[in-house]
């Protein structure tokens, strides 16, 4: 996935690049999608079968659930950003676009301005933020249920399994019939062809939405309907049995969606500049709190909510740009050095972690063949 994530970072770095409807001329080629599909594919196999194979060796430990699970982690982001590049979504307004540039002949042919889900969220780069925030969401309600439960609860139609076989698909399909089949509304149109003079849903007639939803509308409006049937379900099954009290360890999760939507959208052309600092930074927030409340499951501690310091810099940018005295030069840097700052400090974090966890229970991490002093101590 990381090799898939940066073969298509240097086709598409700003992620729209493989949008013929801009008038432009970059080179993208559509096997880059097919790599990802398959990469997809083989992530999705590899990560089913971990487990098993931790059972056949007898070497299952709290540290390959740990591992496995940081990586899930990690990955959303390469999941989502190659989802988008591969919908060639523009992530703001196309006019912000040819003014950051310098393209003032860049013709927009789309109907991104004509979008009913567009318009509604606010834009494409709202839209896009969504499809970044959604897994997320998900993957970190999972892990706060498992927090209180002790057991990780996957829906009949889930991320893990059916999840990654449509984003693969997905991809192929941007292999195949190209990355503007997402930009086109065939899909929605042809439903209300086939129904014809019966279009109606109730007293709604579908249609005044005739060439008004692109395919990649109901993509994004599939996910956000699915999470939140997912969250609001959770939710409710572990606040009954625990209390509301529970959903104070929501708070890092809320606090990063809510001032991250916040800087998309008082800062239009935000994902536009810097589209790959913005979705590290979200990453690592994410990866950071995720690994840290399947830590505290693991060896039993609370999960202390306050100590989530890195959210801080993120709400006080949030709340710069939410006032109108940014400066985007200024801003662009603090996001570079935040990010890389962060990165740093997960990976210090990380290592450390995994450094005490080998200490603690006697083993090495990717080696279980050589034995570790402290268990021929025990054997002695």
């Amino acid at each position: 996935m990381v090799f898939s994530y940066s073969v298509i970072w240097y086709y598409c770095p700003n992620l729209y690049e493989g949008n013929t409807d801009l008038n432009t001329n970059y080179d993208v080629p559509s096997t880059i999608f097919l790599l990802n599909g398959c990469a997809m594919l083989i992530y999705q196999t590899l990560d089913n079968m971990d487990g098993k194979q931790a059972r056949k060796t007898k070497s299952s430990s709290p540290l390959g659930l740990l591992f496995d699970h940081g990586c899930d982690a990690m990955n959303s982001i390469l999941g989502s950003a190659n989802w988008i590049a591969a919908m060639g979504m523009v992530c703001g307004n196309v006019s912000d676009l040819s003014n950051l540039v310098g393209a003032k002949d860049i013709i927009a042919t789309n109907i991104q301005s004509k979008s009913i889900l567009s318009n509604y969220f606010g834009g494409d780069a709202i839209l896009a933020t969504l499809l970044i925030l959604c897994p997320m969401i998900a993957f970190y309600i999972s892990t706060w249920e498992q927090y209180y439960t002790g057991k990780l609860v996957l829906p009949p139609f889930n991320g893990p399994s059916e999840g990654l076989v449509m984003g693969a698909s997905l991809s192929f399909i941007s292999w195949y019939w190209g990355v503007m089949y997402w930009q086109s509304t065939t899909l929605m149109d042809g439903v209300i062809d086939m129904l014809g003079n019966s279009s109606m849903v109730g007293s709604v007639d579908l249609g005044f939405m005739e060439g008004r939803v692109r395919n990649m509308d109901l993509i994004i409006l599939a996910s956000i309907v699915g999470l939140a049937q997912e969250v609001l379900l959770k939710i409710i099954s572990v606040a009954r049995v625990y209390g509301l009290q529970c959903l104070r360890t929501l708070l890092p999760n809320i606090i990063l969606v809510v001032s991250t939507l916040v800087m998309v959208h008082y800062d239009t052309t935000l994902l536009l500049r810097r589209p790959r600092v913005m979705m590290h930074l979200i990453s690592g927030l994410f990866t950071e709190m995720t690994v840290q409340i399947m830590l505290d499951h693991m060896v039993e501690q609370n999960y202390e909510v306050i100590k989530r310091w890195c959210l801080v810099p993120q709400v006080c940018l949030a709340a710069w740009i939410m006032s109108g005295e940014s400066s985007i030069e200024t801003l662009d840097t603090i996001l570079l050095v935040y990010t890389t700052g962060l990165w740093v400090y997960l990976s210090f974090k990380l290592r450390v972690i995994i450094h005490e966890i080998c200490d603690v229970l006697g083993i090495y991490c990717f080696d279980i063949v050589t034995p570790h002093p402290k268990k021929k101590k025990k054997l002695m």
